[in-house]
């Protein structure tokens, strides 16, 4: 719906639509040591609908590749340097747009379990023969691609003076420097970097509002955006990096959000951070000042707005095309990331726990009541627990646990001219590995809710004093396994600490008699405990 406009704006310019080209790659695998990414390859579709619908590329010429191997991409950057060599013989002109968003080390970029090292990405794609190369990188210490230039952030934007980009050459944007960290958002399901390269793509970049944004308009807003977004994480601030050899005259433009068919407006009198979603997914996320409008080019439909400014918060609904009527918005009262190269921002938890619940009844308890004794009235099984444990995986944690177990008193009274008493007491202490599998079911920026399901497998030691009528106490240990599992609900908060509630049944076969039986310690159990992340 965008395209022929955009078409037509591009062909004044005086740029060849037809002779564009652009190779956008995603890839969420990790490699060895890393977690995988959510949200790498969305961001790769969603850079390639902006292309179509904004950038004037038609579909045909813009090619999509998840998850490639480093020989996949080698090919298809065969493909893309035979048809632009094609163009070159014939006399045309052509654009090449490159993208990638995935895991990335100082030296390569990171394809699953294997790499393409930087060096070679940069070779190939520095010698296609196009008028015009744009390579977008979005991957940790992605600033490394620029060494070469010697290419820094840096927020006056003093490395590029000129008010006026060539058309011709080559122009690399990163999504930090050679030693920072790319961060994903679960907020905005997608990269902080990407995001906001999309959003200013889309109009919020264009400061001189002439329906077009270049290459620095949306590096300027790129880099503001995504360091007042990173700024506020446990990881810091992200610099997206800027390298460019051109030459010639005349501004590269990237996008024409003037084009598109529909919009939302922010009007001049709002301020704050304004999110803006369609059907529960985040389209953009702005920093709006007041003073001038902000028009973001988006498909008709209606749109949800949530506007903070300090400890004010307003919803606002809009149907694009439209401008958000600030009049019309209702008041809401106010209720963080994972880094790209495969950390997370709070991987490290320990858990102290309690629970309380019946105790099993067995061969070995049905003992007991033959033999007269009998279990204390209202008296339940306690335990507790410390849990250690390690993200893996955003819905994954391994650790380790220990739990001490009391169980009620046995008794047997003998009858007589002073009655006599005779107590058995009885713990168990179990410890061994655990797995751990999360469900988020609400989100948020400082909390988060969520469902658990958990296992733990190891082993246990049984012990069992019985204090005679004469005061003698005859104590007994045993080993063996125990497991457990369970499930509950948890709540984290982002400072780090957080709580959980649920239910576990426990089975550890380590009590024995003198006659054989085994008692396995365990049954349905009620638990809480309180965490702390770090």
């Amino acid at each position: 719906m965008f395209r022929p406009l955009a078409i037509a704006l591009c062909l004044l310019c005086g740029i060849a639509r037809a002779d564009d080209y652009a190779l956008v790659i995603g890839s969420n695998s990790g490699g060895p040591g890393q977690s995988d990414l959510k949200y790498a390859e969305d961001d790769a579709r969603k850079m390639a609908q902006v292309l179509t619908e904004l950038g004037g590329y038609q579909a045909a010429q813009v090619d999509v590749v998840v998850h490639p191997t480093p020989d996949q991409l080698r090919e298809r950057l065969n493909e893309l340097e035979s048809r632009i060599a094609a163009d070159a013989a014939a006399g045309k002109q052509s654009r090449v747009f490159f993208y990638y968003s995935g895991h990335a080390r100082a030296q390569a970029i990171d394809l699953g379990s294997s790499e393409l090292p930087l060096a070679e990405l940069r070779e190939r794609l520095f010698k296609l023969p196009a008028t015009l190369t744009v390579v977008v990188l979005d991957a940790c210490q992605s600033g490394a691609f620029s060494r070469v230039k010697g290419a820094a952030p840096a927020a006056d934007f003093s490395f590029s003076s000129r008010q006026h980009l060539d058309a011709a050459g080559i122009a690399v944007l990163a999504s930090s420097s050679g030693s920072e960290l790319s961060q994903e958002s679960e907020q905005l399901h997608g990269s902080y970097f990407t995001h906001n390269l999309l959003v200013g793509l889309r109009g919020a970049g264009d400061a001189n509002n002439d329906g077009q944004v270049t290459i620095d308009e949306a590096y300027r807003y790129a880099y503001n955006q995504t360091l007042l977004a990173t700024a506020e994480t446990a990881v810091g601030g992200q610099h997206v990096t800027f390298e460019a050899d051109l030459k010639g005259h005349g501004e590269v433009p990237l996008s024409f959000p003037r084009a598109a068919s529909a919009a939302v407006i922010l009007p001049p009198a709002m301020q704050g951070k304004a999110l803006v979603s369609h059907q529960h997914a985040v389209v953009a996320e702005i920093y709006k000042a007041k003073g001038a409008p902000v028009r973001i080019a988006l498909a008709p439909g209606e749109y949800d707005v949530l506007v903070r400014d300090g400890d004010s918060l307003e919803r606002c609904d809009v149907v694009a095309p439209g401008t958000v009527d600030l009049a019309a918005c209702s008041r809401e009262a106010i209720v963080t990331s994972a880094i790209k190269g495969g950390g997370f921002l709070h991987p490290y938890r320990i858990e102290f726990g309690a629970g309380v619940g019946g105790e099993r009844g067995d061969a070995y308890t049905q003992n007991l009541s033959n033999f007269g004794y009998q279990e204390q009235a209202f008296q339940y099984t306690t335990f507790l627990q410390i849990t250690a444990l390690r993200q893996i995986d955003r819905r994954l944690y391994v650790g380790a646990q220990v739990a001490r177990s009391s169980m009620p008193d046995w008794t047997h009274g003998i009858s007589g001219a002073a009655p006599l008493m005779q107590e058995l007491t009885w713990s168990a202490t179990t410890f061994g590995v655990v797995g751990r599998g999360v469900q988020p079911l609400f989100e948020r920026p400082r909390v988060e809710l969520g469902a658990y399901a958990q296992g733990m497998l190891g082993a246990g030691i049984g012990v069992s004093d019985l204090r005679d009528t004469t005061g003698k106490l005859d104590g007994q240990s045993n080993v063996g396994f125990a497991a457990s599992g369970g499930a509950g609900l948890y709540m984290d908060f982002s400072v780090g600490f957080g709580l959980l509630a649920g239910y576990a049944y426990d089975y550890a076969p380590v009590v024995r008699d003198l006659i054989g039986d085994t008692h396995a310690v365990g049954g349905h159990r009620a638990t809480a405990a309180l965490s702390v992340s770090f």
